[in-house]
């Protein structure tokens, strides 16, 4: 008989739930860290964070793209017809992410969450999306193709097989979600300062956020 107070009884052989999908290397790595952390004096857990930060984090540029009128977009042609549009733009999208050495690390919704190992792919990267939906969306009316905004941040982010983490990540997804309009760009001071001198001429200010309190200054990328 259970006490009270017990957790929900697992059956034999069934897995504990895991924060993490498909575990790989990287994630196994952060969930022993995890463990260890749990059974650490709070006092000792700074310092057991420092010494870890190496093994768990990697310097990344995170793309977060959002969809232009998604919800205009369902409520008059259904969330199959957007499936099927953002399909080929994922399509279309996959190739050009991966000839600049990314990933889309994951969909979100209408999103798309995806990695560099620098801003200057990310940014690249993002020009050859804008022109692969444009060559998707020639010649077809409205409601039968997708336009995409983007966010780019870069700094050291908890790099997991199929997630990341952090700051940047989180202004990423503002910046793409909240900020950018149709075919905008937005990168965060720190992606905006690993721009090399070709794409640095392209930056234009943009606005001020606020975040967590913060004033950020956000730039955005003019088009190619």
């Amino acid at each position: 008989m259970r006490q009270r107070g017990e957790g929900p009884r697992r059956e034999a052989g069934v897995p504990p739930l895991s924060l993490f999908r498909k575990p790989g290397p990287r994630t196994r790595r952060l969930s022993a860290y995890l463990g260890k952390r749990a059974r650490a004096r709070p006092d000792t857990r700074g310092a057991l964070d420092t010494r870890a930060f190496p093994r768990l984090f990697r310097p990344r540029a995170i793309v977060f793209t959002d969809t232009d009128d998604f919800t205009r977009l369902v409520a008059r042609h259904g969330i199959l017809h957007f499936l099927m549009l953002f399909d080929r733009a994922v399509a279309a999208a996959t190739p050009v992410v991966a000839r600049h050495g990314g990933e889309i690390v994951k969909v979100e919704g209408d999103s798309l969450l995806l990695r560099f190992p620098d801003v200057a792919a990310a940014c690249r990267a993002v020009d050859g999306i804008e022109a692969a939906l444009a060559r998707l969306r020639r010649g077809k009316p409205a409601g039968q193709f997708l336009a995409f905004s983007y966010g780019v941040g870069f700094g050291d982010v908890l790099d997991l097989e199929h997630d990341v983490f952090g700051l940047e990540v989180n202004l990423a997804s503002k910046l793409g979600e909240d900020m950018a309009e149709r075919g905008e760009v937005l990168l965060t001071p720190a992606a905006a300062a690993e721009l090399p001198a070709p794409l640095l001429r392209r930056l234009r200010p943009h606005a001020v956020a606020t975040f967590e309190g913060r004033a950020i200054p956000i730039q955005r990328l003019k088009r190619a």
